[in-house]
Formats: structure tokens, sequence, C-alpha cells
């Protein structure tokens, strides 16, 4: 029996030093990969993909370096990120607070990556999976749902990083139903059928930022579903105006300025009823804040630059606060704070 417990012991170290064998090997293939990619692009952040797609590459928070593992938190940073979510949902427990992480279209259409990447694993521990295991109450990272929704149609724009109205619907759909869920009386989310549908088009932002050596091989699948200068042909999903109660409303002039410059939006309707709302936001929620707005009695819509800020949640007293940021924009934040200052 000794013999046998001894053996057992032998194979679990064995399988686990070819796991990480296995990971090490990954890891290996992954840099050398995105070493090569990166050189061809000379800095340039349109990552072309077969098909007409366009990925994000040499962005200011190197993500595809995090996607596949190569840049982690250090265990010490993943305390931090944990203290900052901790102490944040305990500074507003009076409050509905939940963070929803908008994954990265490379994560969600990672099948598509060129040169090799598609078959390059996202790594499990990164900053949104993390997060997400740190405070499931509050903290939703949409790539599993956004991974179910994938049959139904696109989610993101093929050349730019933002969800496309698809997407951005269902982000906001799963916003309203966490809400509920935990007890928030916001009614349930607008459907398909409440929304208006139209053909759009659209070219991208990291479409303009292709490097010239690889325009002439992108433009040979890309060209197939061209009209002018869109790069593709999508439909739109925005609410009728006939249905809209939520108005824009003007922002008064002493009123705090969104993060970079970034307009803040004020939006309210004549049901008293409902929650007051205050939104940190990032472009993820952009097409997000005219099905949202319609929950609530006043919303307001801030660039947040990544805080949380105590001074408008004194100001505007809200009874819900959502905080919607790009998955990309994580690496950061065992730096950040629960609250950007005390509350009054």
């Amino acid at each position: 029996m000794r013999f046998q417990l001894g053996r057992k012991r032998e194979l679990v170290t064995a399988a686990r030093d070819e796991s990480v064998i296995a990971e090490d090997a990954t890891e290996n293939t992954s840099a050398v990969i995105l070493e090569r990619l990166k050189a061809i692009q000379n800095g340039a952040k349109g990552l072309a993909a077969p098909g007409g797609w366009v990925f994000l590459i040499n962005d200011t928070n190197d993500f595809l370096s995090w996607q596949l593992g190569l840049k982690r938190w250090s265990e010490a940073e993943h305390e931090a990120v944990r203290s900052v979510l901790a102490e944040r949902a305990q500074l507003l427990a009076g409050r509905h607070y939940q963070m929803f992480i908008c994954p990265e279209k490379s994560v969600v259409y990672r099948e598509l990556l060129p040169a090799g990447l598609d078959a390059c694993p996202p790594h499990g521990d990164r900053p949104a999976e993390a997060m997400a295991r740190m405070r499931p109450e509050t903290v939703h990272y949409l790539l599993p749902r956004f991974e179910a929704l994938k049959p139904l149609g696109l989610l993101f724009f093929r050349g730019d990083t933002h969800v496309n109205w698809m997407g951005a619907y269902h982000a906001y759909r799963e916003a309203i139903l966490a809400l509920a869920a935990r007890g928030a009386p916001v009614g349930p989310p607008l459907t398909f059928h409440d929304l208006q549908h139209y053909v759009a088009g659209m070219e991208g932002d990291v479409l303009i930022q292709l490097p010239d050596v690889v325009k002439a091989e992108f433009e040979i699948d890309a060209s197939l579903a061209r009209v002018g200068n869109m790069l593709e042909l999508v439909i739109s999903h925005t609410l009728p105006e006939a249905k809209k109660r939520a108005k824009r409303v003007e922002t008064p002039e002493d009123y705090i300025p969104g993060g970079g410059g970034r307009e803040t939006i004020i939006m309210e309707q004549p049901d008293q009823s409902l929650p007051k709302a205050l939104i940190f936001r990032d472009s993820t929620a952009t097409l997000s804040i005219e099905f949202l707005a319609e929950h609530f009695s006043r919303a307001v819509f801030v660039w947040h630059d990544g805080d949380v800020i105590g001074e408008l949640i004194d100001r505007e007293q809200p009874d819900v606060i959502l905080h919607f940021v790009a998955e990309r924009f994580l690496a950061t934040y065992p730096r950040a704070t629960p609250i950007n200052r005390a509350l009054g």
C-alpha cells in the first residue's frame, strides 16, 4: 500500500511537471509569434487577419501579452487588487454597485487571430478572469456570455476595437439582468422587438492603423465585403425616438468633466419611481447609453479613466452605480484606489 501511494504521488508529480512543460512551450511559442508580428508591424496598431479582420496590437497596455500569459500579475499585485475590490464593495455597500468587464475582440474571436496566434490559448489567470473570481457578486466578466452569443451574429466590428450594436445591446442586457437579480427596481431589459434595425457601414479605429506592408494582402479578402470606404455593413440596433422616455438634459457648467476631456452625459425621464444611476464608463458602453437610460429616473454617464469618483457619488447620491471597462485597461489595476477620494 505504501508503494502504491508513493507511485501515485510520483504519477501526480510527473503529470504536474508535464503540464508545466506544456505551458512553458506554449508561452515560448506565443512569445516568438508575437515578437515576429511586432517586428512586422513596426509600431502600427492594426493587426491584419484573414477574412478582412483587424485586431489590436502594440497598444499602450500591450494586451496581447496579457492575453497570452506573457505578462501576469504577481501574487502581491493579486492581493492589491483583491483589497481594492473588497474595500470598494464595503464603501458602496448601501448602493447597487456592479462592474462589467467587456472582453477584448482578440479573446472572443481568438480563432481568427493570424500567424499561429489562433492556436495560442488565452491565459486563465489574466486580470479580467482573476477579478471576476475575486468578487463574483459585483464583478462580471462578459466573456462567457459573449461566447454563448457568437452563433447569433457578430458582436464586434471587424475593423474596430469596440463592440458593435449587437454586442452593445447584450452588454446592456447583462447589466440590467444583473441589477434585477440583486433587487434593484430597474424592470426587465428592452427586447429586440422594442428596437429598430438598420443597415449601417463601418470603417474602424484599428483598420486605419494597418501598416502599409500588409495592406495589399489584407485587401484581397477585405475587398469582397467593402462598400465604398466602409469595411463592412452591419445592422444597427437602436431605440426609436417615439419609444424613448429618457431625454438628454444640459450638463451644468460646474459639473465635473469626464476623464481626458470627454463629455459627461446626463439623461432624465419623468418616472421618478425609478432609481438614480451613476455610470462610470469608457468607449465600450457608448452604444449602450440610450438603452441604459431607460431604466433610471436620472442617469449620469461619466468617462472614468479607471476611477470610481467619490465627488460624483456625493453629488448625485445614486441608488445604482455601474462601472463599464474594457478588459485591456485592467493591467494597471494593482495601482487603483477603491474610491478616488473619501466619500463625504
